[in-house]
C-alpha cells in the first residue's frame, strides 16, 4: 500500500469520477481539474478529507496511471501481498534500510557509498539475524530508491518479482490458440467427460489436417499436453464443473453460505420433508416383505427436536403432510401407552411460525396455503434443487437412516455398491409395527437425549426443556377442527337437492339442505375432504362462520375409507363390473381384501409395497367403522338393496365369481 498526499499534481478518484489537484487557491481550498472533461472545480480540504475517510476517494498512482480503477489497485496490492514469501519480503526490508539511508541524499558515488557502509555495518553487527555477506552497489541502491519513490514509497516495490521474468510472449500462433479453444469446447467441456488426452489428440489431428494444406513455411506448432492442461486451467473451476456436470452439480459443489437463519427459540421455525427407508419391512401376520415405507418428517430449527412424524407406504402427497403437521402440533401424550418401552417422554410439539419447506408438488398446493394460512405458519420456498438450505431436515434423513436403517436385518443399503450378494427381501425380519415402534423409541430415547455439537454438547431434549415454556407453545384453538383445517381443499362445489357429489358419492344432511334453503339455488361452497377418511367432507361457511361436517350417504362403505382405496375400487369396479355406484364400489372392496389375503401368502413376491398400503388403510378403515362382531355379520350374509333415501349395505362376492387379475390393484 503506497501513501499519498494533499498536495499539487496529486490525482484521485471520487464517486467515480477522476480528478488532479492544480493549485491551492486560499487556505485550505483547492482547485482540481476532472481528468476526463477538463472541468475545474473547488474542494475545501475538509471535506475531501471526510470523503477519503468514508471511502469515496481514492489516490491514484500518479497521473500517468490515472485511468487505472481503485478496483485493479486493490487487487495488484493484494496479489504482490499474498505472493510474496516470507523470505522475499525480509529482503525488501533490508532493501528499504538502504533506500532510507540514501533517500535525501544526490546521487553522487561518494556520498551513497559512505551512507550504504554505515547501513551494511549495522545489519552485519548480529550475523545470526540477517544473512548479509555482501555490500550493495551504490548504482543498485540508486535503481532501488527510484522503485520506491516513484510507487509512492510502496515496500512492496523492492520485492523481486520473478513471476515476471522469462519470455512472456506465447509461442504458439493465433491460429493455433483458436484450434485448441475450439477442441476444449467439443471434447473436453462436454458431459460425456472425455478426458486431456482425448482433447489434445484431438487438437493435434486437427492442426495437422491444416499444416497439410499450408507451406513448409508457413506450418503451425503442434500443440502439447502441456498446453492443453494449461488452457483447461485458465477456465474457471465453477464453469468446468457446469459444463462436465451440470448447473445444478456446480451449484451444489461451489455453493456459498452468505447468510445463517438464526433462531432465538423454539417453534420459530421448522422444516419438513420426505425421505424412504432403507429398509425392506415385513407383514406383522403373514411375514411377508412389504417393501420400503416412505417417513415424514418435521424437525424444529432451533432445538433440533422432532417435532412430529408419519409412518406409511403412502408416497410423499398432501395426506402425509397433513398427518405429519398433525402430529406435530398435538402434544404426544399418549406414547407411553402406545409403546410402553419407551422411557423418555417426547416433549416437542406444538404451531411454528414458519415452515421452511423445498419445491415438491405436495408443497405447492392451495389446500396447504390455506391450512398454514388457518394456523398462522407461513410457508418459506427453497430455491430449487438447493437442498442445503433446509440442511437439518436433510442431516436428519440420513441419520435416521443410518440410525434404523443400517445393521437391521433387512436393510437395502444407500450405495448399491455396499449389498454384494445380500438380499433385503429375503433378510427382512422387521414388522411394520415393530418398525413404527422403533423409531418412535430412537427419536425419544435416543436421539433427543444425545448431546448435539451445534446445541453445544446439549440434548435437544435439554434445549427444548429451557428454550420454551408450556405456556408458550403455540396450540391449536380447537384440536377438533384440525382434520377440517388438514384437509384437501376443493373450491366452488356445486350443492344440488342430493346433496355434494364428489369423488362418485354423495355427501348430504340436514344442516346443508339448510344451508341451501338460506342461500338459494343455485348454491356453491368450498369444502375440505380428508383423505385419510372419506366418510364425511367439511363445507366451510360464508363470512368465516365456521363449517358443518357432511357425512357420506353411505356410511358402510366410506367411513374410514381412504381416498386412495376408494379410487382402486372405483377402478376396479368400472374394469369388472361395468358399474360407477356404490354397491359396485363394496362389492370391489371386498374382493379386493380377498385378493390382498391371497396375495400375501404367496412366496415369490419379493415386494408387496401397494398390498401393503391397501392393507395399512384398510386396517384404519375397520378402527373407524361398525363394530367387529357387526362387520363380521355383515361380511357372512348377502343383504338386498334398499331404497335410494336407505344406506347400501355391503354384499359379499358370491362363490361362483370369476377368478380375478391380480394386477388390477
Amino acid at each position: 500500500m503506497a501513501i499519498a498526499y494533499f498536495c499539487k499534481n496529486t490525482s484521485f478518484d471520487m464517486d467515480g469520477r477522476e480528478y488532479q489537484l492544480n493549485q491551492e487557491i486560499t487556505a485550505g481550498v483547492w482547485q482540481a481539474q476532472e481528468v476526463r472533461t477538463g472541468r475545474i472545480h473547488e474542494f475545501g480540504i475538509q471535506a475531501l478529507q471526510q470523503h477519503y475517510s468514508e471511502g469515496k476517494l481514492v489516490f491514484m498512482e500518479d497521473a500517468d496511471k490515472a485511468a487505472k480503477s481503485k478496483e485493479d489497485f486493490k487487487e495488484k496490492s493484494k496479489k504482490i501481498s499474498h505472493q510474496t514469501e516470507e523470505s522475499e519480503w525480509e529482503k525488501a526490508k533490508i532493501r528499504r534500510m538502504y533506500v532510507k539511508a540514501v533517500e535525501h541524499l544526490p546521487c553522487t558515488a561518494a556520498l551513497m557509498k559512505t551512507a550504504i557502509h554505515e547501513v551494511w555495518k549495522t545489519l552485519n553487527k548480529d550475523k545470526s539475524e540477517t544473512d548479509v555477506d555482501k555490500e550493495p552497489n551504490w548504482i543498485t541502491v540508486s535503481r532501488w530508491k527510484k522503485k520506491y519513490l516513484t510507487n509512492g514509497k510502496d515496500a512492496f516495490a523492492l520485492v523481486d518479482a520473478h513471476h515476471h521474468k522469462g519470455n512472456r510472449n506465447d509461442r504458439y500462433d493465433t491460429e493455433v490458440m483458436h484450434i485448441v479453444s475450439d477442441c476444449i469446447d467439443r471434447i473436453y467441456l462436454q458431459r460425456e467427460r472425455k478426458t486431456i488426452q482425448d482433447t489434445t489428440e484431438e487438437a493435434v489431428v486437427m492442426v495437422t489436417r491444416e499444416n497439410k494444406q499450408r507451406i513448409k513455411s508457413d506450418q503451425l506448432a503442434i500443440p502439447t499436453r502441456r498446453l492443453i492442461t494449461r488452457l483447461i486451467g485458465l477456465i474457471p473451476a465453477f464453469d468446468r464443473c457446469a459444463a462436465r456436470y451440470g448447473r445444478i452439480a456446480a451449484n451444489r459443489l461451489y455453493r456459498s453460505k452468505l447468510k445463517h437463519l438464526v433462531t432465538k427459540k423454539a417453534l420459530e421455525s421448522a422444516q419438513i420433508d420426505h425421505t424412504q427407508l432403507d429398509l425392506f419391512v415385513i407383514d406383522d401376520e403373514s411375514h411377508m416383505p412389504l417393501g420400503r415405507p416412505w417417513l415424514t418428517i418435521c424437525i424444529d430449527s432451533h432445538t433440533r427436536c422432532i417435532l412430529g412424524i408419519y409412518i406409511g407406504f403412502e408416497p410423499p402427497s398432501y395426506l402425509t403432510v397433513g398427518k405429519c403437521l398433525k402430529h406435530a402440533f398435538l402434544p404426544k401424550t399418549n406414547l407411553q401407552e402406545q409403546f410402553p418401552d419407551i422411557r423418555n417422554t417426547w416433549d416437542a410439539h406444538g404451531v411454528m411460525e414458519q415452515l421452511f419447506v423445498d419445491n415438491g408438488l405436495e408443497f405447492h398446493s392451495i389446500s396447504l396455503e390455506k391450512a398454514c394460512f388457518a394456523f398462522g405458519v407461513e410457508i418459506v420456498y427453497t430455491p430449487r434443487k438447493t437442498p442445503w438450505f433446509k440442511g437439518k431436515i436433510e442431516r436428519f434423513n440420513r441419520t435416521i437412516n443410518d440410525g434404523v436403517s443400517h445393521g437391521i436385518a433387512g436393510t437395502t443399503f444407500s450405495n448399491i455398491f455396499e449389498k454384494d450378494d445380500y438380499d433385503p427381501a429375503k433378510h427382512a425380519v422387521v414388522t411394520l409395527s415393530t418398525l413404527r415402534r422403533i423409531i418412535h423409541k430412537w427419536i425419544a430415547d435416543y436421539y433427543h437425549q444425545k448431546p448435539h455439537r451445534s446445541l453445544d454438547n446439549q440434548t435437544p431434549a435439554v434445549v427444548w426443556t429451557s428454550s420454551v415454556h408450556p405456556e408458550d407453545i403455540a396450540l391449536a384453538h380447537n384440536p377438533a377442527e384440525m382434520d377440517m383445517l388438514l384437509g384437501k381443499t376443493v373450491e366452488n362445489k356445486k350443492v344440488t337437492h342430493k346433496g355434494i357429489e364428489i369423488n362418485n358419492l354423495l355427501y348430504n344432511s340436514p344442516e346443508l339442505m339448510n344451508l341451501r334453503r338460506q342461500y338459494g339455488d343455485p348454491l356453491t361452497v368450498d369444502i375440505r375432504v380428508d383423505e385419510a377418511d372419506i366418510g364425511h367432507l367439511y363445507v366451510i361457511l360464508k363470512d368465516h362462520q365456521g363449517y358443518i361436517e357432511v357425512p357420506a350417504l353411505d356410511q358402510d362403505y366410506a367411513k374410514g375409507t381412504t381416498l386412495w382405496l376408494h379410487k382402486i375400487c372405483r377402478d376396479y369396479a368400472k374394469k369388472h363390473f361395468n358399474k360407477v355406484d356404490v354397491y359396485s364400489y363394496a362389492l370391489a372392496k371386498t374382493e379386493i381384501r380377498e385378493i390382498v389375503e391371497k396375495d400375501l401368502n404367496l412366496k415369490r413376491r419379493k415386494s408387496n409395497a401397494r398390498v401393503a398400503r391397501y392393507k395399512d388403510t384398510n386396517q384404519q378403515s375397520a378402527a373407524k367403522s361398525t363394530p367387529k362382531k357387526v362387520a363380521n355379520v355383515v361380511s357372512k350374509r348377502p343383504v338386498a338393496p334398499v331404497s335410494p333415501d336407505k344406506p347400501v349395505v355391503t354384499k359379499v362376492r358370491p362363490s361362483y365369481a370369476p377368478v380375478i387379475d391380480q394386477r388390477a390393484y
